[in-house]
């Protein structure tokens, strides 16, 4: 569990071998649109790019969410060796998938690359609220 921002809520899922993962997870609402923000922080068994079907899946079922009205993005955080001096520790994407019921397929993530969502999803991150 660690690297996933303090902001985030850890929640225990399985990924696609189906080993029991933590990543982080933090949700908001704005007028009928879910947004859900999600961190494998450090764990390498939980990279989202590999298991992002079978953990939205997962999270779609339990939350009880509609796929249609949610959005996801994810959090990955570089490491520090990694980063020049002054540069953001972190980057942003949105992933998008086709959905048959609560299954989601072709999944694909785009980096966020627009000031006015990077703000806002910024602002979210710092946001005291409860995650899940």
């Amino acid at each position: 569990m660690t690297g996933i921002p303090a902001s985030f809520s850890p929640i225990q899922l399985h990924n696609r071998l189906n080993r029991p993962v933590w990543i982080g997870l933090k949700m908001a609402r704005r007028g009928k649109r879910q947004l859900v923000m999600l961190s494998a922080g450090e764990e390498s068994a939980a990279r989202l790019s590999k298991n992002f079907e079978t953990f939205v899946g997962q999270i779609v079922r339990e939350f009880k969410l509609d796929p249609e009205q949610t959005d996801f993005v994810e959090l990955r955080q570089e490491s520090s060796d990694s980063r020049e001096s002054g540069a953001e520790a972190h980057n942003w994407y949105r992933w998008h998938a086709h959905w048959v019921g609560s299954a989601p397929v072709e999944c694909k993530a785009e980096p966020v690359t627009s000031d006015g969502a990077r703000s806002y999803l910024e602002t979210i991150l710092t946001r005291n609220t409860a995650a899940a």
